[in-house]
């Protein structure tokens, strides 16, 4: 039988707090030009969007484009 299910992420489980950290945190990547902070920033990144406390597509629109 065919697993149907759409794996989805309820906007109940997203934190505020959260989004505007990892802002803070890409920002200061840019800021610091570090290749191993940016590497850093992105494993957190990549947790958060995984256990859903983030949207990516909320994060990415949040950013000006010289961001």
């Amino acid at each position: 039988m065919p697993n149907n299910l759409i794996a989805t992420r309820s906007p109940a489980q997203t934190d505020p707090a959260t989004h505007l950290e990892c802002l803070g945190f890409i920002r200061a990547a840019i800021s610091t030009a570090d290749r191993q902070t940016a590497q850093d920033v992105a494993a957190v990144l990549k947790v958060c969007y995984q256990n859903g406390y983030v949207d990516r597509a909320k994060i990415w629109a949040d950013l000006t484009q010289t961001e």
